[in-house]
Formats: C-alpha cells, structure tokens, sequence
C-alpha cells in the first residue's frame, strides 16, 4: 500500500503513466491519498482533494478477455462505491449512480470514480480504479446543470470521520468483484448498477461528452431514460439510436 499525506498531482494519473511506460505494478497495489492538488476526473476536469475525504487508486491484474469484462469493470468501482457507502450508514446515506460514474444524493454529486484498461490485443492486461467520496469536506464548484451541488456522506452523523472504515470496505469489496471476474469472467454487477441507477425513468438532457459551457452549446436533446443497455448505452423515449457518448444532466423532478 502507499499512503501519500499530499499528493502533488492524481495517484491514479501517476500509476496510469508508469504503466503506459511499461511498467510492472503489484497486483492489488493500494495507493490512498489523504489531500492533494491536480486531480482529474472524467475528460480531465479539475476536482479538489481535500482532507478528510477518500481518494483512493487500486491496481489488479488480469489477462482476461477484453469484451467479456469491459462492462464489469466500468461499473465495478461505482457499483461498490454506492453499495459501502449504503451498508456504512445502515442504509440512511443512500447515493445512486447518475450516468455514467457520477455517485449522487438529492443535495448533490458526493463521488465519482474512474476506470483505465489496459488492452493488449483482445486481452485486459490490468485496470486501474480511482475512487473520490466526499466524506467531511464539501470541494468548492462552479454549479453547472451536470453537477448542480456538491454533497457529504457526513451529513449522516455515523458517517462522519469514516474514511478508514469506508477505505477497508471499498479495498475488500474491489478484490471480490475482480476476484469474481477472474473466476467466473461475468457476475452480477450490471443488475446492481441498473438497480442504483438515478436515470432509469428520469427526464434528463444530454450535451455532447466534451461540453464545458452549457451556455455556449446546445444541447443535444432531452427524453426520459427508458433502459439501459448491457453496454451501458441509454434507451431514450423519442430518440432514434441509443445514446453512447454524452453528458448528462438529470432534469428536475416536477415535485422538487
């Protein structure tokens, strides 16, 4: 495991570099940063790592084949993100996932996780999983109609100063999804991410993946999400094709 107090740019920005220069990394190597500066998410937007809440990178191995396990690990570090977070509070802190990696409460986005694979050829050679939960801390925003607040996991009292306690059930419930990848090359972690699903029935409005300016693009439509693919694709009413690559922005509910 390697715990950095401050990490001067992403632990999961650096673990990515040292593989696409060929190197080795420890199967199931931990890399937990405490706070730091330079951290991206999706499309490498900016994102604060601020003390208190968890930031957390897990390598694996896996020499598996590529098409059979790519859902499973896109929705893997989400789906078990939701599910710890759930289980800690006895269910009273409940996030859903907002299409595609974002984790949600009513007040706002709480976390949001990454995954990186690498292919050689039809094989997943490895993976990383980035994981940030906002546990005490609130990070500043900009709202934007993707990501209108942002929320705590704190606001339930046992939450509060649970970051060890939710790194060890987030780390052990990652190795028994993989562990169940690797045995049997599927599981049941589609079902799991439908079912924490915020979309599924939602109105919602999409804008094309690289938006950063609502104001200055318009967006591409808006329907209700009628189903989910099994590649993650969403079925929306009056919309001729499945969508596959956007940004999404949850409509709001007509008795908010």
């Amino acid at each position: 495991m390697i715990l950095i107090d401050h990490a001067p740019f992403s632990q999961f920005v650096a673990l990515q570099t040292a593989l696409r220069a060929g190197a080795v990394l420890p199967d199931g190597l931990v890399c937990l940063a405490l706070a730091g500066a330079e951290f991206r998410g999706q499309r490498r937007r900016s994102w604060t790592a601020l003390r208190g809440n968890l930031h957390l990178t897990v390598h694996y191995r896996l020499d598996l084949p590529a098409a059979s396990v790519a859902t499973g690990l896109t929705v893997l570090p989400a789906v078990v993100a939701a599910e710890s977070i759930r289980r800690a509070s006895a269910g009273r802190c409940a996030p859903g996932i907002k299409w595609i990696n974002d984790l949600v409460l009513p007040a706002g986005k709480v976390g949001g996780v990454l995954t990186a694979t690498q292919i050689e050829d039809t094989r997943a050679v490895c993976v990383l999983f980035g994981i940030g939960i906002n546990i005490d801390r609130a990070p500043p925003i900009d709202p934007t109609p993707f990501v209108p607040a942002a929320a705590l996991t704190a606001t339930d009292p046992g939450l509060r100063g649970s970051l060890p306690a939710l790194f060890a059930t987030l780390v052990a419930a990652l190795d028994d999804g993989v562990r169940t990848l690797r045995e049997t090359g599927s599981s049941d972690l589609f079902k799991r991410y439908r079912a924490l699903s915020v979309c599924l029935g939602r109105e919602v409005r999409l804008w094309p993946a690289a938006c950063a300016d609502t104001n200055r693009e318009p967006p591409l439509g808006q329907g209700r999400v009628v189903d989910i693919l099994a590649d993650l694709a969403l079925v929306l009413e009056g919309f001729p094709e499945p969508v596959r690559n956007a940004r999404l922005a949850l409509a709001p509910l007509e008795n908010a």
